[in-house]
């Protein structure tokens, strides 16, 4: 297609989404078009939503979760168990672990993984904040939650080999096959983590 026809608004919108991650030029035009056939009334709602968002939500002083106080709910329930630190990668992996309810810890959210490919490096983390904390408070277990994926994997690594020489408990959450799953529609990573972290009957 001739670019030349497309709106100079709308290529912006579009180079403007691309740059989010996990968002390319395909999905960031989907995107932007989607927004365009919803009714102007419902897309201005949206906006507005957005903006209360920006204005409201911001990372736990302590944590690092996505609040609009200064701690968030968790860090500031009395209930918790404050010597399990979780670690994940973002705000919404902490979420989904707290929707099973069979988690009583804390937090600690690093903002993303290590990825050479997309120049992340430690330093782009929040990891000195974990070790702060771990310092600072009386932690007795870490259980690092970051994705099943080469990055995750890696990630908790790392953070292991900056805690192990610590007199705490490094744990990595188990996985593998999810239930229901067929062994020969697996792929070689989901089987082999499955094995790895067997469990006695």
């Amino acid at each position: 297609m001739n670019n030349s026809i497309i709106p100079e608004t709308l290529k912006k919108v579009v180079e403007e989404i691309s740059q989010l991650p996990g968002y390319g030029e395909k999905s960031a035009q989907r995107l932007a078009v989607n927004i365009l056939n919803i009714p102007r009334g419902e897309a201005l709602k949206l906006i507005k939503t957005f903006m209360e968002m920006l204005e409201k939500i911001h990372p736990c002083r302590q944590c690092g979760i996505y609040t609009e106080e200064e701690l968030c709910p968790v860090c500031r329930d009395e209930n918790r168990d404050k010597t399990i630190i979780c670690v994940v990668e973002e705000s919404f992996d902490a979420f989904a672990i707290e929707r099973t309810g069979k988690y009583n810890g804390l937090y600690h959210v690093i903002g993303g993984r290590l990825s050479p490919l997309e120049e992340i490096t430690p330093e782009d983390l929040n990891i000195e904040s974990l070790l702060k904390r771990v310092e600072e408070n009386p932690v007795k277990e870490v259980i690092l939650a970051t994705n099943p994926t080469v990055e995750g994997e890696a990630t908790a690594s790392y953070i292991h080999n900056l805690l192990k020489n610590k007199k705490i408990i490094v744990s990595r959450i188990g996985y593998g096959l999810p239930f229901g799953a067929v062994l020969e529609n697996a792929d070689d990573f989901t089987l082999s983590k499955a094995l790895e972290h067997k469990t006695p009957i």
